[in-house]
C-alpha cells in the first residue's frame, strides 16, 4: 500500500536526504535484483551490469552515487523495510515503480508537490485518514489539505 503524507513538515522516520543516505548504506547486491535493474534503466537509462558496477550511454562507467535523486529513492522504497522517503525528489518517470513497489509491501513518501499520479491510483493519505483510488482524489486530498493550512 502506498502511503502518502501531505504535510509541510517531514515526520522523523523521513529519508529527507536521499543522496547522502543512499551513499552511506547502499550495498552492492541491491544492484543485482531485477526490479532493481529495471528501475535504474527505466528511470536513468543506465545498465545495472553487476553489483555497483553500471553503464551509462552518456558517461560510460558509472558508480550508483551518479544516479539521479529520483531513482535512488525509488530503490530505497524497493530494499528498505517499511520505508518512508521524500517523494518530492522523484520525477514522475519514478512513479509506475513506485506503484510497482507498493502492490508488494508498504511504502510510504512525503510529497510536496502534486505528483502526477494515473488516473487510477490505490494509496492513502495520512493526513486525512483516507483511501483514495484516483488522481482526482489525490487532488482533492492535496490541495483540500494545503487550503487548510
Amino acid at each position: 500500500m502506498l502511503k502518502i503524507h501531505i504535510c509541510e513538515d517531514f515526520p522523523d522516520d523521513c529519508i529527507t536526504s536521499v543522496d547522502g543516505y543512499f551513499r552511506r548504506h547502499k550495498k552492492k547486491e541491491w544492484f543485482n535484483r531485477q526490479d532493481v535493474k529495471d528501475m535504474i534503466w527505466g528511470i536513468d537509462k543506465t545498465k545495472a551490469v553487476r553489483d555497483e558496477y553500471l553503464e551509462s550511454p552518456v558517461y560510460g562507467a558509472i558508480a550508483p552515487e551518479r544516479l539521479s535523486t529520483g531513482c535512488k529513492a525509488t530503490i530505497l522504497l524497493a530494499v528498505l523495510d517499511n520505508p518512508h522517503v521524500y517523494g518530492t525528489r522523484c520525477g514522475d518517470n519514478c512513479i509506475p515503480y513506485i506503484l510497482k513497489i507498493a502492490e508488494n509491501k508498504d511504502i510510504t513518501i512525503t510529497l510536496h508537490h502534486c505528483m502526477q499520479f494515473p488516473d487510477k491510483l490505490n494509496a492513502y493519505i495520512i493526513e486525512s485518514d483516507t483511501y483514495i483510488g484516483s488522481m482526482e482524489d489525490f487532488i482533492d486530498e492535496y490541495y483540500g489539505y494545503k487550503h487548510k493550512l
